[in-house]
């Protein structure tokens, strides 16, 4: 359990390493996200990464890091729902550069912000009381509703293109949604209200210079030499913003180390004995998280409101059924199981992150590579991929002692797993067209013509893996044991 005290407990790591670790996971996390697809499924790729190496920095207990790690990932995923591609367009474009600048700047610090609360949130909430709990998930909802319906849907102020294919933004609801939550912490829980303000707002700052400056990647490219404007500058801004927000939430954990503690188990909690049946039945709930995120919950709400496809954003019911009937709604819905049952929260956390990614990859496979995969081969995979992740997700927690790393290690090796099948899913790279060989001087320099910018990118995805592994492994290695906390405190 995690308590709020002051002791000097946690001092394993230097300042550097609490800044880096997460700094470099969370840059991976980002890349991966903005690779294999994006949207609130992708943005729970960095949520879950950077969430496991925080608990275990903070030696938080596995029972306990359950529901860290759900609401870290949820809370950074409900950022995804928010546009900017029009945004980083502005940036491109002298005339309206300042303009888009403070639109990525606007939106990265409202991600940051969102996602600091709710990971905050996630410390204290196994300790909140049901109805407080339920009351700071209905005041997100709340505020987010309303901020839409104020700002984003009048586009009082709005950071997209109003003339091309204008988007509907949401970062304004988002925005109230994550005021509405801290302010509500404020109120019911002003004891333990330090932990999530200080991740909203070092998030806040590592977001918004985190987007804010990496756009202007994409500003200079337009401005870049010629022979330097093939270089991946969408890419360079997704690994920078991830690389300052992660920063920025590893800062506030180490600004609160001395104030988040574990009993003197942590990170060695032993399991009971489980029994086969007990192991079966947690494969069935894992599978059944899975299921319902993915199968269940678009056909319930399809059910409940028949006319969903045909809601727009406006009016105050509307609004209200949009948001809670998307991802911020299910979000809300899953955490509260994962309050109750950790096999729920780790199942979210982790399967449901690869499953999507899974899925992305088997939806980008023709049109991104034009490779035509058979239905059936489809199939097989997303079904072995799920199975893969929920069985070992459960293995791992029915475990006698299991560890927050060798789960990191599993999620980051998949997820970058699916990360090089996107890469080497191009049906260039294994049939080329013949008569694009010979011009390009031999199949190598086409490889290198037609795949430089890819090249480029995994080369920084397998400098962060090996640096993010190198992380895990060594914290796995030489974790010191935390010292009994004296009584009384």
């Amino acid at each position: 359990m995690i308590e709020s005290v002051e002791t000097p407990e946690v001092r394993t790591h230097s300042t550097l390493a609490w800044i880096l670790v997460p700094a470099v996971i969370m840059s991976l996390g980002w890349g991966l996200r903005g690779y294999i697809g994006g949207g609130p499924f992708g943005a729970m790729i960095p949520g879950a990464l950077v969430s496991l190496m925080l608990c275990e920095y903070l030696r938080v207990d596995v029972r306990a890091a359950s529901v860290v790690v759900a609401f870290g990932t949820m809370g950074i995923g409900f950022g995804g729902n928010m546009t900017y591609g029009q945004t980083l367009g502005l940036i491109r474009v002298d005339e309206t550069f300042l303009w888009g600048l403070i639109g990525t700047t606007t939106k990265g610090a409202v991600w940051g912000l969102l996602g600091g609360a709710m990971l905050g949130l996630g410390f204290i909430a196994d300790r909140m009381r049901w109805r407080h709990l339920i009351g700071v998930i209905g005041c997100l909802l709340i505020g987010i509703t309303i901020g839409i319906v104020c700002i984003n849907a009048p586009r009082w102020i709005y950071f997209s293109d109003p003339l091309n294919k204008p988007r509907d933004e949401s970062w304004a609801g988002l925005l109230a949604g994550a005021i509405a939550l801290l302010a509500y912490l404020r109120f019911v829980q002003p004891r333990t209200f330090r932990l999530p303000a200080t991740f909203a707002f070092y998030g806040t700052i590592g977001g918004g210079l985190g987007f804010g400056i990496g756009s202007l990647f994409l500003a200079w490219q337009p401005h870049a030499p010629e022979a330097w404007r093939w270089l991946p500058y969408w890419k360079f801004m997704e690994f920078f913003f991830g690389l300052l927000f992660g920063g920025g939430l590893g800062f506030a954990a180490y600004r609160l180390r001395d104030h988040i503690i574990a009993d003197e188990t942590s990170g060695n909690t032993e399991s009971l004995p489980q029994s086969a049946a007990r192991g079966l039945l947690g494969t069935l709930l894992g599978a059944s998280v899975v299921l319902f995120v993915f199968y269940f919950w678009p056909r319930l709400t399809l059910l409940v409101f028949p006319n969903l496809a045909e809601v727009t954003r406006g009016s105050l019911s509307m609004t209200a059924t949009d948001v809670l009937t998307d991802f911020t709604g299910l979000g809300c819905v899953m955490l509260l199981l994962s309050r109750r049952w950790p096999t729920v929260a780790w199942q979210l956390a982790i399967s449901v992150t690869i499953v999507a990614a899974a899925i992305d990859w088997l939806e980008d496979l023709h049109p991104r590579g034009d490779i035509n995969m058979p239905e059936q081969y489809r199939l097989l995979f997303l079904l072995a991929t799920a199975a893969v992740s929920v069985i070992f997700v459960q293995r791992w927690q029915q475990s006698r002692a299991p560890k927050l790393t060798s789960l990191f290690l599993f999620a980051a090796c998949i997820l970058m797993g699916i990360g090089y099948l996107m890469g080497l899913g191009m049906s260039d790279i294994w049939w080329p067209n013949p008569e694009l060989i010979a011009p390009a001087g031999g199949r190598w320099s086409f490889l290198w013509q037609e795949f430089r910018s890819e090249i480029i990118v995994h080369a920084i995805f397998a400098t962060l893996f090996v640096l993010s592994l190198s992380a895990c492994l060594w914290e796995q290695q030489h974790k010191e044991p935390l010292k009994p906390v004296p009584e009384g405190n």
